[in-house]
């Protein structure tokens, strides 16, 4: 990884790494120098000196009266966010009693796009359910061509289960017929009775909303809600057994 990309994972702006890198090779050297060394202006090099000085990454002494800038060793560097791990871990238990009283509150997250829909889906395997109880819909087929296979694999790889509720569809119908090697059960419905244009996924604490017509979703983070929706769910699904059945 690049050094200045390194840098911006331990909290640097994009910046601040470039002027600390360039004060690091520069040595004892003006504001002037680093910018030029930097690639920045000149002014901004003064403003971005001064809130590393605050941080305590760079330093300054005097030659020949004037004022000369020299960045932090990189031991020390290495040093100084230790002792940050260090005073972190020793908050952990402070931090977590805020967290947790944070939990009697369901959390809702909203994420856009493709890309925000399969964030939905990555964490329905992060979080490692038992089994995911789904409203499916045919929609995510022509949104996300390719991606449920791929997701599948995963979820199979990691042994969790899910039981569908799906349309009567030929995509549904081949899904359902590899119900065992998918670790699922399916039941299917008429699509003149369900055709649901979003699909619904129920782990957890966890209720994830995709709308694939709006390229957006949705996770809210609620046991009482989680519970609430997965009763509903047991209830849906003894009645489109029923359906099924005939």
């Amino acid at each position: 990884m690049h050094i200045e990309n390194i840098l911006k994972n331990m909290g640097f702006s994009e910046n601040e790494a470039k002027v600390y890198l360039a004060s690091l090779e520069a040595g004892v050297s003006s504001a002037q120098d680093i910018a030029k060394k930097a690639k920045i202006k000149r002014t901004t090099a003064y403003s971005v000196l001064s809130d590393l000085m605050r941080k305590g990454f760079v330093h300054t002494t005097s030659e020949r009266n004037k004022m000369r800038y020299i960045a932090l060793a990189p031991k020390q560097l290495s040093e100084r966010f230790a002792e940050y791990q260090k005073e972190l871990l020793g908050a952990i238990p402070s931090l977590e009693a805020v967290y947790n009283k944070s939990q009697v509150k369901p959390k809702v997250v909203f994420f856009e796009g493709a890309e925000g829909i399969r964030q939905i889906y990555e964490d329905t395997i992060t979080e490692k359910p038992q089994v995911i109880l789904e409203y499916n819909t045919d929609n995510i087929f022509k949104f996300l061509p390719g991606f449920p296979n791929e997701y599948l694999r995963q979820r199979v790889h990691n042994n969790i289960r899910a039981r569908r509720i799906a349309p009567k569809s030929p995509r549904w119908m081949f899904h359902r017929s590899r119900d065992k090697d998918e670790l699922s059960e399916t039941v299917m419905l008429p699509t003149d009775m369900y055709n649901p244009q979003i699909e619904i996924n129920i782990y957890n604490n966890k209720v994830a909303f995709m709308s694939y017509l709006d390229a957006m979703g949705l996770i809210i983070e609620s046991g009482p809600i989680a519970e609430a929706m997965r009763q509903a769910y047991e209830l849906a699904w003894y009645q489109a057994k029923m359906i099924a059945r005939g």
